[in-house]
């Protein structure tokens, strides 16, 4: 029998070996950020905001995300706060440029659902302008933000008004945006340049701030929606995932950013095994993705079209669990960050890939807001 003594580890020796086995545990080991999209904030009068707040704490959401537009996006993000529920905040670039831009119509017939400006013309003086008191009320309300995402699917035409309104169905990649002869490449090269100044200038804000100056910086959520296809059969020029990626990395992406911004709506296929969809998610929307820098999945979801109320929900449990187990792979190699399902509610009248319906939250959304 060996001496008791030999057994005992004096105080110092135990926190030492408590940091090396933390230390020796894989970055992927850490629980991914788990949330969900909340729309229209903006527009919500004090108590429908408040009503929603109530919704997401009594179903324990920890995180939010939704777009930084003005008071009351300011005030929702506060109250939130001092719930418990923290929020990445979508900014765009082009706010703040008002009557300054000169915006691409919007054309429903094609999928344009919006007049957009377009990158090209973004002044990140202006951007500042706009942030500054936005960031200032937060700093002063104490908000810590879970994170800072400039942009949303800026490699679509709906929302960059550099790409043409009729298009061809073209997908560009970084060769053509480094092609000076391709007059489409050369004025969307253009804009991603101009996002990537806007960029550098919210990373300055964001380093001069004191309560959010270690809040993540994401670059824009890219989306592989309707790249290869179009826009429920509509042509519309697009930028695939990997060649917006790799041209903003050659121009100085990674010095701004603590990671990528992706969207990944995959087919809605219950029979597909989740190595099957993990090859599909590495092929396009995380192919970029790696341990120094990982993705942030802002949003992903699955339609479900059942008006009923509940709503038959089996299908959507399905390919949400599917969808989970190809994630937690991913997160378990160190390249994701977050998993943010699209979305609470929608906007008024959507169905879609919403979860809280009848007053309640969805077996499916169950699933997505479980922990991972």
């Amino acid at each position: 029998m060996f001496p008791a003594s030999r057994f005992v580890l004096t105080a110092s020796a135990a926190i030492l070996v408590t940091l090396t086995l933390l230390l020796a545990e894989p970055a992927g080991a850490r629980e991914l950020l788990v949330g969900v999209n909340v729309v229209t904030v903006e527009r919500l009068s004090e108590a429908q905001q408040d009503e929603l707040i109530g919704q997401l704490e009594q179903n324990g959401v920890k995180t939010v995300r939704t777009v930084l537009a003005n008071e009351k996006s300011v005030r929702f993000m506060t109250r939130a706060f001092q719930h418990g529920i923290s929020t990445v905040a979508i900014l765009y670039p082009t706010q703040g440029m008002s009557g300054e831009a000169q915006l691409r119509p919007a054309d429903p017939s094609v999928g344009l659902t919006w007049a957009v400006a377009g990158l090209s013309q973004v002044d990140p003086a202006v951007f500042r302008n706009w942030l500054a008191p936005q960031l200032a009320a937060l700093e002063a309300a104490g908000v810590r933000l879970t994170a800072f995402e400039l942009g949303n699917e800026i490699n679509t035409a709906r929302y960059d008004g550099d790409f043409l309104s009729h298009g061809s169905g073209r997908v560009l990649g970084a060769t053509d945006l480094n092609n000076p002869r391709d007059p489409q490449a050369k004025a969307l090269a253009a804009g991603y340049r101009n996002y990537l100044q806007v960029l550098a200038e919210l990373k300055q804000m964001r380093d001069s701030a004191q309560v959010n100056r270690a809040t993540p910086l994401i670059s824009a959520g890219l989306t592989s929606l309707g790249v290869a296809r179009g826009n429920s059969g509509q042509k519309q020029d697009a930028v695939s995932v990997a060649g917006i990626m790799e041209f903003l990395r050659q121009n100085g992406l990674d010095r701004l950013v603590e990671g990528y911004g992706i969207h990944a709506y995959t087919a809605p296929n219950p029979s597909r095994t989740v190595p099957a969809l993990i090859d599909v998610l590495n092929k396009d929307a995380f192919s970029a993705c790696s341990s120094a820098k990982p993705c942030w999945l802002t949003e992903w979801g699955f339609d479900n079209s059942d008006k009923s109320c509940p709503p038959d929900d089996r299908v959507r449990v399905q390919l949400v669990q599917t969808m989970r187990g190809a994630l937690e792979q991913v997160a378990a190699q160190g390249r994701l960050e977050a998993s943010i399902y699209y979305s609470w509610a929608g906007h008024p009248g959507e169905i879609g890939s919403t979860i809280f319906r009848c007053g309640s939250l969805t077996e499916a959304g169950k699933m997505a807001l479980q922990p991972l």
